[in-house]
C-alpha cells in the first residue's frame, strides 16, 4: 500500500520475517506443524513477543498479511487487571467449550502479560489447559516468569526470547535505509542507533522522518530530526556553561519555554542529551544528573514553574 508507515510495511507478519537465531525460529515452525501450541514466550519489552504472537497466529491459520483475523476462533486476554477470576469461568469456560469454525484447526486462548494474572486466576487457567486440551491452545507472553506458577509453566512449552543484537538492529537499519533510498552517513547511522537506544520500533520511526526529509542526511539534520527539542539549542545552552555565561544560559532555556515546552519537557530532553551528548564527559554527565533529579522531583513534589530552569542552570553552572 502507497500510505502505509514504515512500521506497518516493516513489521514482521511471518515467523521467518524476524530478525531472531535460525534454530529459534525453526523450532517454533516445528510447533506450528506439529499443532502443539501450548507455549508460553518469555521475555524484556523490545524483544518483539506480542508482535511474534500474531504472527504465530497468521502461520497457523494460513492467514494472508492483510487478512483480518478470525475473531470467533481467539480469545484475546490483555487486560488482566480489571479481568476477575468470574471472567476465567464464566466467558472463558463458555469460549473453550464451543468448537473451532475452522477445520482441522483448533481455538486459540492468546494471554498477553500472564505475569499480571494473579495466582488464583492463573490455578483455573491451569485447570483449562488440562480440561480443553484437544479443543484449545493456549498462547501466553510474559516478561518475569517468575509470577507464573510452577504448575502452569509444566503445561506450557516455554520459550525465551531474546532481545535483537546490535548487529541484527543494524542490519534492520540498513535494510530499510536500501530499499528506501535514504542518503546517510556512517557518523549519522552510528547516531540514530545510539538515540533509539536499538528500539526497532524507534528506530523505524526516526527512518521514515529521515525519509519524508528526502535530503541527504548528515549529523546536524540527524540531531534535528531525531530531537523534539533540537540538541543544537542544548549544546548552545552547554557552551555558554563552558563559558560561564549564566545569562545567555538561562535566555536559552526559556526562549525553549517560550516555545510551548513545558519545564519537566526540557528537563526530560535534557536528561536525554545528557546521556548521548559527547560534550560532555562521563565524569560531567555524573556531576549533572544529580541536578535534574532533583529538579525533577520538585515537579513532581511541589509545582512547576518556570523560575525551577533558571536555578537549575545556577547550580549546575558551578561544574563547569
Amino acid at each position: 500500500m502507497k500510505d502505509e508507515t514504515f512500521v506497518i510495511k516493516y513489521k514482521p507478519y511471518y515467523i521467518r520475517d524476524f530478525s531472531f537465531n535460525t534454530d529459534l525460529l525453526e523450532a517454533i515452525e516445528e510447533l506450528v506443524k506439529l499443532d502443539y501450541l501450548n507455549l508460553l514466550f518469555v521475555g524484556e519489552s523490545s524483544t518483539c513477543k506480542t508482535t511474534l504472537l500474531y504472527a504465530l497466529i497468521r502461520e497457523y491459520y494460513g492467514l494472508a498479511k492483510d487478512a483480518s483475523l478470525p475473531e470467533s476462533n481467539i480469545l484475546f486476554i490483555n487486560n488482566l487487571k480489571e479481568q476477575g477470576i468470574q471472567y476465567f469461568r464464566n466467558e472463558m469456560k463458555t469460549f473453550c467449550q464451543s468448537h473451532s469454525n475452522i477445520y482441522g484447526k483448533k481455538k486459540l486462548v492468546v494471554i498477553d502479560d500472564i505475569d499480571n494474572i494473579n495466582e488464583q486466576s492463573q490455578q483455573v487457567f491451569r485447570n483449562y489447559i488440562d480440561k480443553y486440551k484437544n479443543n484449545i491452545h493456549f498462547i501466553s507472553v510474559c516478561s518475569n516468569i517468575q509470577k507464573v506458577i510452577e504448575s502452569l509453566q509444566s503445561r506450557l512449552h516455554i520459550i525465551h526470547i531474546e532481545k535483537p543484537t546490535k548487529e541484527q538492529i543494524r542490519g534492520i537499519m540498513n535494510n530499510i535505509i536500501t530499499n528506501e533510498n535514504i542518503v546517510i552517513n556512517e557518523e549519522s547511522k552510528n547516531y540514530l542507533l545510539s538515540i533509539s537506544q536499538y528500539s526497532i520500533r524507534v528506530l523505524i520511526n526516526f527512518l521514515e522522518k529521515m525519509h519524508i526529509y528526502d535530503e541527504p542526511i548528515d549529523i546536524v539534520v540527524c540531531k534535528d530530526i531525531c530531537s523534539t527539542i533540537s540538541f543544537h539549542l542544548f549544546e548552545k545552552y552547554i557552551h555558554h556553561l563552558k563559558n560561564q555565561n549564566l545569562q545567555d544560559a538561562i535566555i536559552l532555556l526559556n526562549h525553549i519555554h517560550s516555545q510551548g515546552y513545558s519545564v519537566i519537557d526540557i528537563l526530560d530532553y535534557f536528561f536525554f542529551f545528557v546521556k548521548h551528548t559527547e560534550l560532555l564527559s562521563e565524569k560531567r554527565k555524573y556531576q549533572i544528573i544529580p541536578y535534574l533529579c532533583k529538579y525533577i522531583t520538585v515537579f513532581h513534589t511541589v509545582h512547576e514553574d518556570q523560575i525551577e530552569l533558571a536555578l537549575f542552570t545556577n547550580n549546575i553552572i558551578t561544574l563547569f
